[in-house]
């Protein structure tokens, strides 16, 4: 279907005057929808994204005239957005009665609601029905399709014994954790959010990050999955950090023969080569059931002036006036979007300082009595201000989107963390930066595209609004999406290792055989460089030899106990710098190596509280030394720090051995687990590793010490209730959230 010239410039004409004039005249408003009518029932996404933009605007409008009311349902029928429907009656609650429903139109809603009672769109009934007919589907699809909500509809019309939801973040891990505890058609799946639950045969659904999946496939290695879904999947490609553990997932998942789902937003296309091996189908949307209206405020000369909700402003040349005055505008929440953790938090500082109104939660409270009394965060949530990224606290992120999507804080300032995968209520995004990370770092076409995907939320908006105070790249799609292991034809030898031999060709069979002859010559034997995955072959070698080189060294490691000594911890850490770090931390300038040898000793000899570990941190700002903290907790205690000495057990033992003939070399687990978790007992490494805050387990550990897990302890808080007695009912209240 093709749309005449001249009734795309009218309609387009039509939309541009609403939005500017918030209104239209009766023959207007059914001209546009007349028009827009036809529209919908085109099967090319940009005809059909064009007649959602005209329901979406009048919808914004709400039009009072009865007559245009059913001109707008109509065309809510014909897009098969059925949805509409609810969320303009709850808007106008007169809607319902001033429109006549026919039975066709009950019979078409009828068509796109599953025995779930869950209504579909168009487009998601469509990709629904195409995992039924595939099976293996790899989706790109909006940031509003509401392509997570197919997950629980394929779980629920599909018999799968193990299922594995694979995420990138925690903030993500902990909003699909909780929606998921609420379908009630699971309650017979055993949900794994941690290396610390224990895992059944079947019957069980692992919520985690590609990190701890593929942990979790090597500590259980005949486990089978039925089903898997991966959101986000471009990062197999994009994100420098974490691409090859992403890949590497992905390749051993798909080698379980499972079915499964693979979703993100904005790309062209998907290794032909991987679908071609695992059988696969892919599929792109591209409506947007949230329509998103952009105002380019950095375009203008400045003193040029611009209208948000009947308030008019001058361009300014201080960009910090311009944020002010579209945030004294804008109606709804409103996340601002900053490049980096630091300007993110001075951001929120002064938005804070531009406002009257004052808040008291309990939230500020729980943060100046267990964090920090002077953390500027709780100062900001007073005035309805926070600001979110990655060093934050999984539970202090958790709160802080539960109350933007409360609406008891209305400006979220963030990094890119909040804007890839998490869904908020947000209406108004506004881009203060241009870059991500670093300043020479821009957002390309794509980040531009996926953080303005965040304005609107569906079911709660028809339109999103974008403010940009800074030039940004013009928004724009992904090409296709490469699997390195099937399309890179000169592999890393790190990766050659991975894979399996039978899927290696060419230059990177060649590179794998090398490697293999190499450690042959240097009497190492493969499955140990294999077991460290993605460190450098070249520098375990190194390590090695200087390990054979230093026999003193061999013996000086050697500790009784549980725990090495905090001479012996430095020295291992200061060699994992030395050999085992990657670039990005081998750099850091965050924490100095003699910095984190120190502080990495005072977590485990003294195993402080938040505020105890902040008081040591270098630096005077407060907010800096918080921030250094999660940093120092959740990057190197919690994630790296654990791999690195791992792998530094595994190297030397193994030259231990060779040396000695004995095998009764280091045991580092006690150390990496009281380095991941801040505990050894079992029921307190249980609490954390469920999410469950350090200064909660701290009150309460004690009455669990006979308990093995988290199923444990969920049987003994309800059976007795006095077990949580001296916490606060917010305390209360996060606890069972996480457990």
């Amino acid at each position: 279907m093709r749309v005449n010239n001249d009734n795309y410039v009218l309609i387009n004409n039509l939309i541009e005057q609403l939005k500017k004039e918030k209104k239209l005249t009766f023959k207007q408003y059914k001209i546009l929808l007349e028009k827009a009518y036809p529209l919908l029932s085109s099967k090319e996404d940009n005809i059909y994204n064009l007649g959602l933009s005209v329901i979406c605007h009048v919808a914004e409008s709400k039009p009072k005239d009865t007559f245009i009311q059913q001109l707008l349902y109509d065309c809510i029928v014909a897009s098969r957005v059925f949805l509409y429907s609810d969320m303009y009656e709850k808007m106008e609650k007169d809607f319902k009665e001033n429109i006549s429903t026919s039975f066709m139109d009950l019979l078409s809603k009828e068509f796109y609601t599953l025995d779930t009672e869950t209504v579909l769109t168009r487009d998601q009934k469509r990709l629904f029905d195409d995992f039924q007919a595939h099976r293996r589907l790899v989706v790109s699809a909006p940031t509003s399709f509401g392509k997570s909500r197919i997950i629980s509809e394929i779980i629920a019309h599909n018999t799968y014994r193990n299922i594995a939801i694979i995420l990138p973040t925690i903030a993500l891990l902990n909003e699909t954790y909780h929606k998921f505890k609420g379908y009630d058609y699971l309650f017979d799946y055993n949900f794994i959010i941690s290396m610390a639950q224990p895992v059944t045969e079947e019957k069980n659904i692992f919520i985690l990050t590609p990190e701890k999946m593929d942990m979790i496939l090597d500590q259980y290695p005949n486990l089978e999955i039925d089903f898997f879904t991966m959101d986000e999947i471009y990062k197999i490609q994009d994100d420098s950090d974490r691409s090859p553990i992403f890949t590497h997932c992905l390749y051993r998942l798909t080698k379980k023969r499972a079915d499964f789902y693979l979703i993100g937003p904005y790309f062209d296309g998907f290794s032909k080569e991987f679908l071609k091996q695992t059988g696969a189908v892919f599929r792109k949307y591209n409506a947007e059931i949230v329509q998103k209206d952009t105002i380019d405020i950095h375009s203008l000369p400045y003193n040029e002036s611009y209208t948000i909700e009947n308030m008019t402003f001058k361009r300014r040349k201080d960009k910090d006036i311009n944020l002010f005055n579209v945030l004294k505008s804008l109606n709804g929440q409103s996340l601002v979007y900053l490049g980096q953790r630091g300007r993110v938090e001075g951001k929120a500082k002064k938005i804070s300082q531009s406002r009257d109104r004052k808040y008291d939660t309990d939230l500020i409270s729980y943060i100046k009595e267990n964090i920090h009394s002077e953390w500027s965060l709780a100062e900001f949530l007073e005035k309805g201000v926070a600001f979110h990224h990655s060093a934050i606290p999984k539970h202090i992120q958790t709160e802080i989107v539960e109350a933007f999507n409360n609406d008891r804080i209305d400006v979220l300032v963030c990094t890119s963390t909040l804007t890839e995968g998490v869904n908020t209520s947000a209406k108004n995004v506004i881009i203060y930066d241009n870059f991500k990370g670093k300043s020479d770092s821009f957002l390309s076409g794509f980040d531009v595209k996926n953080i303005k995907g965040r304005a609107g939320r569906f079911l709660s908006h028809f339109l999103g609004r974008v403010i940009l105070l800074e030039k940004v790249t013009e928004e724009k799609d992904k090409g296709t999406i490469e699997f390195s292991y099937y399309d890179n034809e000169e592999l890393e030898t790190e990766a050659t290792i991975q894979i399996d031999k039978e899927d290696l060709v060419g230059k990177n069979l060649e590179r794998r055989n090398i490697a293999e002859s190499e450690l042959n010559r240097q009497k190492i034997p493969f499955h140990i460089i294999k077991a460290n995955k993605f460190i450098p072959v070249y520098n375990q070698v190194q390590f090695i030899n200087y390990l054979r080189n230093n026999q003193l060294l061999l013996s000086t490691m050697i500790f009784k106990g549980s725990l090495p000594n905090k001479s012996q911890l430095s020295t291992m850490v200061g060699l994992c710098h030395q050999y085992l770090f990657n670039d990005r931390d081998a750099t850091d300038r965050t924490i100095s190596i003699g910095n984190l040898q120190r502080l990495t000793n005072f977590y485990i000899y003294r195993s402080p509280l938040i505020k105890e570990l902040i008081r040591e941190q270098d630096g005077k700002q407060i907010d800096t030394k918080v921030r250094t903290t999660f940093y120092l907790i959740s990057h190197y205690f919690e994630f790296a720090l654990p791999r690195y000495l791992t792998i530094f057990e595994n190297l030397f033992n193994f030259v231990y051995e060779e040396k000695y003939k004995r095998k009764e070399g280091i045991n580092l687990k006690p150390l990496i687990t009281k380095l991941e978790f801040g505990y050894i007992s079992k029921h307190q490494i249980a609490l954390k590793e469920a999410g469950v805050p350090v200064n909660i387990i701290s009150k309460i550990s004690d009455r669990f010490t006979d308990c093995e897990n988290i199923d444990d302890i969920r049987l003994k808080i309800s059976l007795d209730a006095k077990v949580l007695q001296g916490l606060s009912s917010f305390e209360i209240k996060i606890l069972k959230k996480y457990i």
